[in-house]
């Protein structure tokens, strides 16, 4: 027989399990104690084929293929039991070996075969009692696996640990091995910093083994650090679920205590503040001391009693206005202008001509010279909400005139083409001459008044610097680039709102609207998108209001870019779109209906302005791609990339995407750029160049705003070349003619015959009409279940207190 080979080179396995301790946990009270081996430089354990470690009686190391059975009998019980005599078996160094198995060997010689891993592999028959100790490669593996973790190598150990569980899911140590790693990981992502990771991992190993030695007060400090880091924040109903977990899991930590005093203490000094402080600052210091600690009930009782005198409403709305002052730049200034400053006219009707309507400057408002004369007369008694003066003539020809100045922000250049002059009569009289007779006079009144001695950006010089005057029940507070405040006038006088405050909220991802509503964070959500509405029909807390007016949706092209001046290409976007299923899919999310439908043209289905007979916009996406390559090939283009401004709003970027791959399908690339709503309005209503524009927009008075809809730009300074947005020449000769228009019925033919042109010429690209939806919490009392505008009725509303306290 050959003489047995002594192993090759190895190195040595650094874990070792003799009472050595580990991250201050002594391995020995994991079950079991693993190997302390060496294995050959050379050996994978994961690839190379597996493999068992002998030692001899005489300290030879032999590796051989895995042994059986696994584990082996316990040679000392063996070797009591075999006979002295055994005539069988010749000693080979420190073997006891056989020349070969017998096929009618008696299991009771207590023997195994074993295959030598060698370049030439032999099998021998081993008496069992020859083998000094055996260590398996299971063992090896989760060695090894405990090695990888103490060098935060974790994704190495589990991948042995896996591997031990391939061959064998039941045996012993794999669990306390893969507990310990799990251990060891949790620790190292708790002292790295990754309080989430640790925690994750040191709770599941909680579920699974609670008695782990030492868990429990790393698992207390890992739930401290969770808790300082919310504090920090400001996310203090997280850090109290988490004190909340930790008082469970470990009720006499230190940690529990000192955690809850901090709580405590953050609370107790921002109520501590509030005492220094009056009417609406006072609640919000003391509803924050509340966010921070809602057990305190002498808080809360003076949290109660505040509220009661100085009522705030929080709303969270789409965007917030861009600057203040009496300009209408944006969607977010009209939601909140008849808040800060009155109209001369609340609206064009012979009630507001007359001044019986309540809340605007015009007492009476006459018509002379065949439509070219207006005299208005204003309200007395109505003054700034500073108190500094009564608004008179002045202050009204400084609004019009200013109009149609293109230096000043609030210019409109259909109003200074209109426009012939202004002058004061006498001190609550002012005379409008025009340069001709518009269709209805008294639309073009329809604008909020600011005090003649403001600056050009509206604000008025006061000693603790300038601020907005206005002449409506509110003021407005600060703004930032996602919160607005409006307070009460200081003023007091009959018909003043209860509510002291008003705080706007933008909250952009990954903070949800509708669960903030829900969550009673806010009171009121100006815009529910559609595939939420079932969501907060089932809350009995919650109640759904609608706007009259449905939201038209469409994308506006800039004529200044000469590529969307070919209609070939436009008609090739307009048949890229598929707005049954964008709109069925990406915004509805549910089947179509009556309210919410695509849109062919510019005006709502069903309205006065949409000619019934003008055929459905269609998808056809070979057309499409027909329609844009003819387009190329007329402008000796060979790709056509352009630009796509979209605002920040849930139908806008629920289909942005989707709008993106339908037309590069057709063949235009473009590049998708997210912008507030806010500032995207201001700049396409100042004549800002663009490509594409996703806009929204209601059409209340489709006369004056047609105008507006087709050609952002068509009230921008000239400088700007706003009119050259439109990309058809046919539309801006008809938009012309119906400015003027003399008489009602001729208006509304040729809106009917703007509506036809519009769908052939495609100014624009109709999206869809979509019934907008408002909701509020029914601790708030007032607010009308349909309305023009979301703080209709404001007067009335009334609210009750309210903060958020913790589920037992």
């Amino acid at each position: 027989m050959r003489s047995l080979r002594r192993a090759p080179r190895t190195i040595p396995l650094l874990v070792t399990f003799g009472g050595v301790v580990l991250a201050g946990l002594s391995v020995e009270s994991w079950a079991k104690q693993l190997p302390d081996v060496s294995i050959p430089a050379n050996r994978d354990l994961l690839r190379d084929p597996p493999f068992d470690r002998l030692t001899l009686i005489d300290g030879t190391i032999l590796f051989v293929d895995p042994v059986s059975p696994r584990p082996l009998p316990d040679k000392e019980e063996l070797r009591a039991a075999e006979s002295k005599e055994s005539p069988r078996f010749e000693r080979v160094g420190g073997l006891l070996v056989s020349k070969a198995p017998e096929l009618n060997r008696d299991p009771s010689d207590n023997a195994i075969v074993i295959r030598t891993q060698e370049d030439d592999p032999k099998d021998y028959f081993v008496k069992i009692t020859s083998i000094q100790s055996a260590d398996y490669f299971d063992d090896i593996l989760l060695a090894e696996a405990l090695r990888r973790a103490q060098s935060n190598d974790f994704d190495r150990a589990f991948e042995l640990v896996l591997a031990v569980r391939s061959r064998d899911p039941n045996w012993r140590g794999l669990q306390e091995t893969a507990d310990r790693i799990i251990f060891l990981e949790g620790q190292h992502a708790l002292d790295r910093g990754r309080v989430d990771d640790g925690l994750r991992l040191l709770g599941q190993l909680y579920e699974r083994a609670p008695e782990t030695p030492n868990l429990k007060p790393l698992l207390a400090k890992g739930y401290a650090g969770r808790i300082e880091l919310a504090i920090e924040q400001g996310a203090y109903a997280l850090g109290r679920r988490v004190l909340n977990e930790l008082r469970i899991l470990t009720p006499d930590a230190p940690e529990v205590a000192r955690m809850e005093q901090r709580f405590i203490s953050r609370a107790q000094r921002l109520a501590e503040e509030a005492e220094r402080l009056s009417g609406a600052d006072r609640v919000e210091r003391l509803a924050d001391a509340l966010r921070v600690w809602p057990s305190e009930e002498e808080i809360a009782d003076r949290y109660r009693e505040s509220f009661q005198l100085s009522p705030v409403l929080d709303v969270a709305v789409i965007d917030i206005p861009r600057r203040p002052g009496p300009f209408l730049e944006c969607p977010a200034d009209a939601r909140i202008m008849s808040l800060l400053y009155r109209p001369i006219l609340s609206e064009s009707s012979d009630q507001a001509t007359r001044g019986e309507l309540p809340n605007q400057l015009a007492a009476d408002l006459s018509v002379g010279d065949i439509g070219r004369r207006l005299e208005l007369r204003i309200k007395e008694g109505i003054s700034w909400n500073d108190g500094s003066r009564v608004i008179n003539a002045i202050d009204v020809a400084r609004t019009l005139t200013d109009r149609a100045l293109p230096s000043t922000i609030g210019y409109d250049a259909r109003w200074a083409d209109l426009l012939s002059r202004v002058r004061p009569i006498d001190e609550k009289t002012i005379e409008i001459i025009l340069n001709r007779a518009p269709l209805d006079p008294a639309a073009w009144l329809l604008l909020p008044v600011g005090p003649a001695h403001a600056g050009r950006d509206g604000l008025v010089w006061t000693p603790s610097g300038p601020r907005p005057i206005g002449s409506g029940s509110f003021t407005l507070g600060p703004l930032t680039r996602t919160t607005s405040r409006i307070d009460r006038a200081d003023r007091l006088e009959e018909g003043t709102p209860p509510l002291a405050r008003i705080n706007e909220r933008r909250l952009d991802s990954p903070i949800d609207p509708v669960a903030a509503l829900r969550r009673g964070d806010v009171t009121l959500l100006e815009s529910v998108p559609l595939d939420r509405i079932n969501e907060l029909e089932t809350d009995p807390e919650i109640q759904i209001g609608r706007y009259r007016a449905p939201r038209m949706h469409w994308i506006a092209l800039d004529g200044r870019n000469v590529l969307l001046r070919n209609r070939s290409l436009r008609r090739g976007l307009s048949f890229a779109i598929n707005r049954v299923e964008l709109l069925q899919e990406r915004v509805l999310r549910a089947p179509l209906n009556e309210t919410s439908i695509p849109s062919d043209g510019p005006f709502p289905v069903g309205s006065p302005a949409d000619d019934p007979e003008v055929p459905p916009l269609t998808h056809d996406p070979i057309l499409s791609r027909m329609l844009v390559r003819a387009a190329k090939q007329e402008m000796g283009v060979d790709a056509i990339e352009l630009t796509f401004a979209y605002p920040a709003i849930p139908t806008a970027r629920a289909v942005a995407s989707k709008l993106v791959d339908a037309f590069a399908d057709a063949g235009v690339s473009l590049t998708a750029v997210e912008r507030p709503q806010s500032d995207l309005e201001s700049e396409l209503r100042q004549g800002a160049r663009f490509d594409l524009a996703y806009r929204v927009a209601p059409i209340n008075d489709p006369i004056l705003e047609i105008g507006p809809v087709l050609c952002p730009g068509y009230a921008a300074p000239p400088q700007a070349d706003g009119l050259g947005a439109l990309a058809s020449t046919r539309i801006l000769q008809l938009l012309l003619q119906l400015e003027q228009v003399q008489d009602l019925p001729s208006a509304r033919e040729q809106l009917l015959t703007i509506d036809r042109e519009t769908r052939d010429e495609l100014p624009i690209l109709p999206l869809w009409q979509l019934e907008e939806r408002f909701a509020w919490r029914t601790r708030l009392t007032g607010p009308s279940h349909e309305v023009d505008e979301l703080y209709e009725g404001i007067e009335s509303w009334t609210i009750e207190p309210w903060f958020s306290r913790d589920k037992p």
